[in-house]
């Protein structure tokens, strides 16, 4: 089986102060397929990245980032928007994948045959893009929740998993073969549904495992699967909040949600809008600065 084709892209990018991450990164959110946070290297500050197929209207986009940067009270930052060449990422993972163990699951690629730890699931991923590997703080964090149930398997409620934001997949396919349940998962972006079904398939998991691509909750085949005894969210701090009240809704009684692409410093909003439904706070998991909180739906 061959992964998706590498197509050519474009990069976005801003350095801004980090109190204003979230709002920056919303404006840039509709303009891209991908994007992620991470703290630059400089100061109080987040960089800011987003990917897209195609050349993005930089007037549109700098205007809306101006209106963005006004309202969050800093200056208009400097906006790079950089054309990425077709980029073979399998040679790419073949130069830089390290092997990773995160809690009961051994993340490589199919160009590496190290022997999993004893104890471990093997999930093999070969990235289409630069994001999902398992190597970033938010990725792990989920593992690490997610590895809390496996070893405790009474606490989660019978049925299906949800992976919303899924990505290449990683999350879910760690749900499917720790936790042995269905999974559902869903991405706004039809690349990272195409790259998440080609792993879900490469690690044979296809008849337990269904990517989609929704917006959000907006997909009937989300409502049909549902009520989900866990949902996976690793996505951006503001589109959880605005989440809230669908996750609570398509939870069961008992259920819990684990949420994450969050800074430790975003964490009240995050946790206000879910209790405003009904949720709880159980755990949360801090790694360099990232937040992954997990959140339950009292019976």
């Amino acid at each position: 089986m061959t992964g998706p084709a590498a197509q050519p892209s474009w990069k976005v990018e801003v350095i801004v102060p980090a109190a204003a991450g979230e709002a920056i990164a919303d404006a840039l959110e509709s303009y891209t397929s991908a994007i992620s946070m991470f703290p630059a290297p400089s100061g109080d500050a987040m960089r800011i990245r987003g990917y897209v197929a195609d050349a993005p209207d930089e007037a549109a986009l700098s205007a809306d980032i101006k209106a963005a940067s006004r309202a969050a009270g800093i200056a208009m930052p400097a906006l790079d928007v950089i054309w990425l060449p077709s980029i073979d990422w399998a040679a790419v993972n073949r130069e830089s994948f390290t092997p990773l163990r995160v809690g009961g699951v051994w993340i490589r690629d199919s160009y590496h045959d190290d022997p999993a730890p004893i104890g471990t699931v093997t999930i093999v991923v070969d990235a289409a893009t630069a994001f999902g590997t398992g190597q970033h703080p938010t990725t792990q964090g989920c593992l690490l929740a997610l590895d809390h149930f496996a070893r405790r398997p009474r606490l989660l409620q019978v049925g299906p998993v949800l992976d919303m934001g899924c990505g290449t997949g990683i999350l879910g396919m760690a749900a499917a073969l720790r936790l042995r349940r269905r999974v559902m998962a869903s991405d706004i972006d039809p690349i990272a549904v195409d790259m998440a079904r080609y792993n879900v398939q490469t690690n044979r998991l296809g008849s337990v495992h269904r990517p989609i691509c929704s917006r959000g909750y907006a997909a009937h085949a989300i409502r049909r699967a549902g009520p989900y005894a866990l949902i996976l969210a690793n996505i951006l701090a503001r589109p959880i909040a605005r989440m809230a009240p669908d996750c609570a809704r398509h939870l069961l009684p008992g259920g819990y949600a684990v949420l994450s692409g969050l800074l430790t410093t975003q964490e009240r909003p995050v946790i206000a809008a879910h209790r405003q439904q009904g949720l709880v706070l159980t755990a949360r998991y801090r790694l360099d600065g990232w937040s992954t909180l997990v959140m339950r739906r009292p019976i």
